[in-house]
């Protein structure tokens, strides 16, 4: 039905002819004889010149047949791919119409009531920045499966109903209809199937696994959700290292990030230390300094006798944290369950305040 994607062509397709296919994302009138069309697919945007009889609304779903042609200099569009061609002498097939959306199917949805966009979850998913969500997803999980089968993994697929099992989190339950008052629970992790495949010898297994558990939500945890799941025989912790970290950097690469080709290994203690965290952000510059010593032996009642004393060097800001701003962090510490906020400021010419 297609020639082409919206976003796939380019000047070098000038003079050819093209079909496209995809949704309405914009109508605009120009003159009495044409209108422009910006039609759209996951691909990109293109911009057809039409008929102005053509009766064409948001999210109308067409077929569109023209000619690639270099837009005038004056309608160039640099913010997009496609932004210095158009197609011409169009001729519009109306594949299915479409009533107005209940929200734009641009990044102004952003603003809408999330509950509303889970309603209308298809016309969600259109918009770019969910397309191209998934799309990482598929690819980070495709990047994760190469390296981890380039490395010996056999993945297999765990079993969804299985017997309850004691765990961390309440399960979810499923009742039987051939065994009334019996039920199944829904996997809260393939632990007990990973370790009889590594009885069974399968050797090195892994799955993207979803796991489903009935606890509260988190930010980072909703009822279900997927991990990389992996178990090895005869390793050490090095071996598990590695073999996970090859896979995390695949992954990193994929999503497009500059890894450096390593993963930095950092101590459960050394990270406490450091950033009060077991997870944390190293681009966070504001790290934990140990005081302890400093303060050995000073008479001051908050400091005197505490086992750890810790600090964080703002550096340079001693002229942006005034005193509001100041109280206002001592009341952010209150409510996070400390009696208070220890300051210090450096003035430029090395006095304290």
């Amino acid at each position: 039905m297609r020639t082409h994607q919206c976003g796939e062509l380019r000047s070098e397709h000038i003079g050819q002819q093209a079909i496209i296919t995809g949704w309405v994302a914009t109508r605009r009138e120009h003159g009495e004889k044409l209108a422009f069309v910006d039609l759209r697919d996951h691909s990109g945007v293109m911009q057809c010149v039409v008929d102005n009889t053509v009766d064409v609304r948001a999210e109308y779903v067409l077929r569109v047949t023209g000619t690639v042609a270099a837009r005038p200099a004056e309608n160039v569009n640099s913010k997009l791919p496609t932004g210095g061609i158009e197609l011409q002498d169009c001729t519009v097939e109306i594949l299915n119409i479409a009533e107005p959306p209940p929200f734009p199917v641009s990044e102004r949805a952003d603003q809408v009531a999330e509950n509303t966009r889970l309603q209308y979850r298809y016309i969600d998913i259109r918009r770019e920045r969910m397309q191209r969500n998934l799309r990482l997803r598929a690819a980070v999980n495709s990047a994760i499966r190469t390296s981890m089968e380039s490395q010996g993994f056999v993945e297999v697929e765990t079993p969804m109903l299985v017997p309850s099992t004691p765990e961390g989190a309440r399960e979810f339950i499923v009742p039987s209809r051939q065994q009334p008052g019996s039920f199944y629970a829904l996997p809260q992790s393939p632990q007990l199937f990973k370790q009889l495949l590594m009885v069974a010898g399968i050797d090195r297994y892994y799955q993207m696994a979803r796991c489903l558990r009935d606890e509260d939500l988190r930010a980072d945890r909703q009822y279900e959700f997927m991990q990389l799941d992996a178990e090895m025989s005869f390793v050490n912790q090095e071996d598990v290292h590695t073999a996970i970290g090859a896979a995390v950097l695949a992954a990193a690469e994929a999503a497009g990030k500059d890894t450096g080709g390593e993963i930095i290994k950092m101590t459960w203690h050394d990270a406490m230390n450091r950033f009060g965290s077991d997870k944390p952000d190293l681009r966070f510059g504001m790290e934990l300094h140990d005081l302890a010593d400093v303060f050995a032996a000073t008479e001051f009642k908050a400091f005197a006798g505490a086992a750890t004393i810790k600090g964080i060097n703002a550096t340079a800001k001693a002229d942006e944290y005034g005193r509001n701003k100041l109280d206002g962090m001592t009341d952010k510490a209150k409510k996070m369950g400390a009696k208070g906020l220890v300051w210090l400021k450096v003035a430029a010419d090395g006095s304290f305040e």
